[in-house]
């Protein structure tokens, strides 16, 4: 439930709740990281509001009024909850913090009003570490704004690639914040396929998913899996959006390797041994970053491979939900069904008119995603709220993973018929990180055991 927070200009150093929260002994308001002794009330006369006096909102650093949520411990009360949005790229410009990426935090942080609390947009330069507040941007119905508020209850990265992430000042500053100040961070890093299928192939329940995937990539490898499959794909192991993949057939005893060269052309190279193409292939690839994986003969439409991106994210109660589906067509001799490679983006209801084959084929998506993400949960160090998946379904009828991402692309979003899955897709990072933010101050022992 979310409480109308109101600013009292009239009284000091106290705070009234709704005399249905039942607060008992608490002797502190808490604002993010921030705790100011006071005065703590409650009202039979609210029912929905939670009064603050102007002194304590302003030692609180709470930058408007706005719906909150309220979570009790014995000590304080903590109203929020206040959730930062870990991101880099800042431009000068406040009516483009952080340039063409503005408009998709903007649609983020709007959500705010439909879930309860604060939220903002930073990065690393923004925190003010001798005073623990962050100069935060804030998007209000006046459009962007700065404020500056403690340092946030939960953390959710949205770092734009991993060349930043990997930055040794960034990993210095959200490991400090995660242990020295016990800010849960979720999606904190970009998933590395290799890890990924290794974890994976650690779980019952995953395996039956799973294409067979090798890393150390040598020419016996390439052998085997092309005797073994006939087709298979070399993919960097820390990639995205296609970039650098090879598909890769053996027929007639001649090695096939395609390719999308600079220009974005796909090019076909021949070779009379497994030798000859890995040394073809180690010529223009680290191959100890990068994995084989099986080919799948994927389901077709209009004779195009297709697979589908599939979108799960925690909700309100920190459980796994499917939030978006949509399928993917592989371009005119593309190797990929990537969009820059010249894939469309099409929904289950163009490419399944028939009610009966589209339940069929969206129930197994369901299944596998959400399987999926519980499996990645359970054998996962770190928190996450949300995973795109790259799943195929073959002939007969089976789904496979291919691909697990931890940020997500959201260019299938530009399809007007994924409009609502759009909006799902930014509302729910706001609505899980309350329930974290939940259990990082009433249940700590649960995200530190």
């Amino acid at each position: 439930m979310t409480y109308t927070l109101l600013i009292d200009d009239k009284g000091e150093n106290t705070v009234t709740l709704p005399a249905s929260l039942q607060a008992a002994g608490q002797t502190a308001a808490a604002f993010g990281s921030r705790l100011v002794p006071c005065r703590i009330v409650s009202s039979s006369a609210l029912t929905d509001c939670v009064v603050i006096t102007s002194d304590i909102a302003r030692r609180l650093s709470i930058p408007f009024v706005a719906n909150v949520h309220v979570f009790l411990t014995a000590e304080a009360v903590h109203v929020g909850p206040l959730v930062g949005i870990l991101t880099a790229g800042f431009t000068k410009s406040l009516h483009r913090p952080v340039g063409n990426r503005s408009f998709f935090f903007a649609k983020l942080l709007a959500q705010e009003k439909q879930v309860g609390g604060f939220a903002f947009l930073f990065g690393t330069s923004h925190i003010d570490w001798e005073n623990g507040m962050v100069n935060g941007y804030f998007y209000t119905e006046r459009g962007w704004e700065r404020h500056a508020v403690p340092l946030p209850t939960v953390i959710y990265n949205r770092l734009p690639n991993r060349r930043i992430e990997n930055d040794e000042t960034f990993q210095t500053i959200t490991e400090t914040l995660q242990t020295a100040y016990g800010i849960p961070v979720f999606n904190g890093h970009f998933f590395n396929k290799w890890e990924i299928y290794r974890r994976l192939a650690s779980h019952p329940e995953a395996q039956p998913y799973l294409p067979a995937t090798a890393a150390h990539i040598t020419w016996q490898t390439v052998d085997q899996f092309l005797a073994r499959y006939t087709e298979a794909y070399v993919k960097p192991a820390d990639g995205s959006l296609g970039r650098g993949i090879c598909h890769l057939v053996k027929k007639n005893n001649v090695y096939e390797c395609r390719f999308r060269d600079e220009q974005g052309e796909t090019k076909t190279a021949l070779f009379p041994t497994a030798m000859a193409l890995w040394h073809h292939l180690l010529a223009n690839a680290p191959l100890h970053r990068y994995v084989i994986q099986q080919a799948v003969p994927l389901m077709t439409v209009n004779g195009r491979p297709t697979d589908f991106r599939v979108h799960t994210n925690k909700n309100e109660y920190g459980q796994w939900q499917v939030s978006a589906i949509a399928a993917k067509i592989a371009g005119k001799q593309s190797i990929t069904t990537h969009m820059n490679s010249g894939g469309i983006v099409k929904t289950l209801e163009e490419i399944f008119p028939d009610t009966a084959q589209r339940e069929t084929v969206l129930t197994r998506l369901h299944h596998a995603a959400l399987t999926l993400s519980r499996c990645l949960d359970e054998t996962s160090e770190t928190l996450i709220g949300e995973i795109g998946f790259d799943l195929g379904v073959d002939k007969q009828g089976r789904i496979w993973m291919f691909e697990a991402n931890s940020k997500p692309g959201r260019s299938i979003f530009q399809h007007p018929g994924l409009k609502e899955a759009d909006e799902r897709t930014v509302l729910l990072p706001l609505a899980y990180a309350v329930h974290l933010s939940k259990t990082a101050i009433t249940e700590p022992e649960a995200l530190w055991p």
